[in-house]
């Protein structure tokens, strides 16, 4: 199934990002952990995925339907993790846009998501924010 990337130009406010669904298996996230330098054992040693692990494998998901332009600057992110998840895990992830505001020769760009286990719990809620050069910038206005 290919997808198309959005071009950031095109989303409005409400725009839904189509749902991904991603497994946590024991290599992806022992390679996090290794990246992160991550030394506590809790996750060295058992099943669980360490909850930044799982905010970036969605976060790299919803990367995968967005084009943002050369310029775009990752501002903030919030994130609020519900439960524990583990490597058995199939992780679906929601996106939409929640905010699009233009800026005098910007554009601030929100995107709220959420993520569910494999039992439709949900195990993490968020919201991300780009500053992006508006469409119209390159005008001439």
């Amino acid at each position: 199934m290919s997808e198309q990337k959005v071009d950031y130009s095109k989303l409005d406010v409400g725009h839904e990002f189509p749902q991904t669904t991603f497994n946590l298996d024991s290599s992806l996230v022992a390679d996090y952990i290794s990246v992160v330098g991550e030394t506590s054992p809790l996750y060295r040693d058992s099943r669980l995925v360490p909850p930044m692990a799982m905010a970036a494998f969605a976060m790299a998901a919803l990367s995968k339907g967005l084009s943002l332009p050369s310029g775009a600057i990752h501002v903030s992110q919030e994130m609020e993790f519900l439960s524990t998840v583990s490597t058995s895990d199939a992780i679906t992830s929601h996106a939409r846009v929640s905010r699009k505001q233009k800026r005098s020769i910007f554009q601030i760009l929100t995107i709220d998501f959420s993520a569910f286990n494999q039992d439709n719990q949900k195990v993490m809620t968020g919201s991300t924010e780009f500053i992006l050069p508006a469409a119209s910038a390159g005008s001439g206005r």
